[in-house]
């Protein structure tokens, strides 16, 4: 249930970037999407599964484990109903703090205090990187005079780059999810496989409002720029993962799509939008700690 709703969720982080500035079909779009999850999943995914088990907490009992993931998927499940990206990672390594606070375990201060600050940096890394890579872009794209051969490489290029930022969501995010099972190897590909299956199909059928509040609503977005945005965004994630740190894929997007468009000066066109994402970033670990206490001392 969980990946599902990350795939509806967070599937507008990865490729609303070309949906918004209609370069490629939702159909098309879906298929990237799932290929490269899966791959991101199996390749790399194990390199967050000690956040919660290990990181967070000293250790994660299963009923721990419950706790947090029924408290994840009943915040999720409402920030999907309202259409509102969120990132599964803080809400679930919110729910990890509540578990903490209730039962009176030892929690992981130097790692929180890494994770908060990979939160913060994530998306300021972001926006320095599509930043660099639009001015970068829109100076090659100057060298070429024909507008139909410069819209066919832009076109490419950001397929490629909502591919590697799909393949970031499964490495990261996902592996989160699937590192909080301990499992053999041979498990452990097992429900790589499994989450990543149902993570497409809640991109397939769950992703529709997202896609259009990020996509349509948030920033006027032309190919170079979708380009750019999508590339600041996977290169951050991808080197937070490297680390062993869960990001918010959203936040991430968000400070991509904004530095891209700091080039060309392109202004956000749905403030209240913005301002509904920036709080959820607040509220994700907030709701997740606050969810997984309750159900901890209610049982």
């Amino acid at each position: 249930m969980l990946s599902a709703i990350l795939g509806g969720n967070n599937f507008s982080t990865c490729l609303g970037a070309s949906l918004g500035a209609r370069i490629i079909k939702p159909s098309d779009a879906i298929m990237i999407a799932s290929v490269s999850v899966f791959l991101g999943t199996l390749l790399e995914g194990h390199k967050l599964s000690t956040v919660v088990d290990g990181g967070i907490l000293p250790a994660l009992s299963t009923s721990s484990l419950l706790m947090i993931l029924v408290g994840s998927i009943v915040v999720m499940t409402i920030v999907t109903v309202f259409r509102l990206p969120l990132a599964l990672s803080q809400v679930t390594v919110g729910a990890g703090w509540g578990i903490a606070l209730a039962t009176g375990l030892r929690m992981g201060d130097a790692y929180s205090i890494q994770v908060v600050a990979s939160w913060i940096l994530s998306p300021a890394l972001a926006f320095l990187g599509s930043a660099m890579i639009e001015s970068t872009v829109l100076q090659l794209g100057g060298k070429i005079k024909d507008t139909m051969t410069l819209n066919h490489l832009y076109a490419n290029l950001t397929l490629i780059a909502g591919f590697y930022a799909a393949y970031t969501l499964g490495a990261n995010t996902l592996g989160l999810l699937v590192g909080l099972f301990p499992t053999t190897p041979a498990d452990h590909l097992l429900l790589s496989l499994m989450f990543s299956a149902c993570t497409v199909f809640g991109i397939v059928f769950l992703s529709g409002g997202t896609v259009r509040s990020v996509a349509e609503n948030l920033v006027g977005l032309n190919p170079s720029t979708a380009l750019s945005a999508q590339f600041g965004c996977a290169v951050s994630v991808h080197l937070f993962t490297q680390l062993g740190l869960p990001v918010s894929i959203s936040q991430v997007v968000i400070g991509g799509m904004e530095g891209a468009a700091s080039v060309k000066r392109i202004a956000i066109t749905n403030r209240r939008l913005l301002e509904q994402i920036l709080a959820g970033w607040t509220i994700g670990p907030i709701a997740g700690a606050a969810t997984s206490f309750l159900l901890v001392k209610a049982i």
